[in-house]
């Protein structure tokens, strides 16, 4: 008769991260250290919010399975989450509304702690990562959408709605629309003429497409700017300049030493340092402000959401 092999030994100090997104769920076992040891992706095949549930509960065992016993979890999603209720406002989550951290504490029998995707991103990034050192670092994440987080001294500032970092949801200013004409959009949040829609990796392609580049990728327009296509290049300013100005209104704001950049539009070559050269003939005079890429690139949700339970 064959023996079973005897169940793992429990790994001391281990966290657990879950960055639950509307295709994907990426999960990550960290040491105390914060360094990955497992780490797995399936998709959120979740069409109801009790499939989401058990799809979260699924992913916890196997990181129980990995570290020999219950580990404290952290976990980051999109949208908006009430850091006192644990309750969400998502748009490709079936979980608006919904109790999420009470329901999953109840299944899995311990804490879980819960933040917007971006905020954990920025966690991550002020603690070793590109704004480490940093009083009050922006982490801002460029992608399908725009959002944020807001740490000092290496902490989230959630304030009273869990807003810091929301900076896509800021309205474009009246005299750039008037300058290059911009068009007015409806956003996601429901409001009309947000950043996001011209900021984000959508609008750049807008913007491209005000300028004969109809349907170009984000990455084909930086890569004809760079040649010297003359359209592409006018997009790439005109995108360069909102941002900047986004970026100003955050720095009257909160003041930050340091901004990250995340997402798919960080990978554009150079771009933190074209933004930072934009940025210096649009801001008020003072001291610089430091411009990065993240360190951790798109490992850092998982790895900021394993440290809610200790760095928020």
């Amino acid at each position: 008769m064959q023996t079973p092999e005897p169940p793992p030994a429990r790994r001391s100090h281990l966290v657990g991260g879950m960055d639950v997104g509307g295709s994907k769920i990426e999960t990550c076992l960290f040491d105390e250290q914060f360094r990955p040891l497992e780490r797995r992706r399936v998709e959120t095949a979740c069409a109801t919010y009790e499939e989401l549930l058990d799809c979260i509960v699924g992913e916890v065992h196997w990181l129980d399975s990995h570290a020999g016993g219950a580990v404290d979890l952290g976990i980051g999603l999109p949208g908006l989450v009430d850091h006192a209720t644990g309750r969400a406002l998502t748009s490709n989550l079936p979980a608006t509304g919904r109790p999420l951290r009470e329901d999953l504490v109840a299944k899995l029998g311990r804490s879980v702690a819960m933040a917007n995707d971006c905020k954990c991103f920025a966690l991550s990034e002020a603690n070793g990562g590109a704004g480490e050192g940093a009083e009050i670092t922006l982490g801002l994440i460029l992608g399908t959408g725009v959002g944020g987080g807001v740490t000092r001294r290496g902490r989230l500032v959630l304030g009273h709605n869990d807003l810091p970092g929301e900076l896509g949801h800021l309205g474009i200013p009246g005299r750039l629309v008037a300058q290059w004409a911009l068009p007015m959009l409806l956003c996601g949040c429901g409001r009309v003429g947000c950043y996001e829609t011209l900021v984000s990796g959508p609008g750049l392609v807008r913007l491209a497409g005000r300028h004969g580049g109809a349907g170009r990728a984000p990455s084909d327009i930086a890569r004809l700017a760079r040649s010297g296509d003359t359209a592409m290049a006018a997009t790439m300013r005109e995108w360069l300049m909102l941002l900047a100005e986004l970026i100003h209104t955050a720095q009257c704001t909160i003041d930050m030493q340091c901004v990250v950049l995340g997402g798919g539009l960080s990978r554009i070559p150079d771009v933190a340092q074209m933004l930072a050269e934009t940025y210096r003939a649009c801001r008020i005079a003072g001291r610089e402000t430091r411009f990065a890429v993240a360190r951790f690139g798109d490992a850092s949700g998982t790895r900021g959401a394993a440290m809610l339970l200790t760095h928020s």
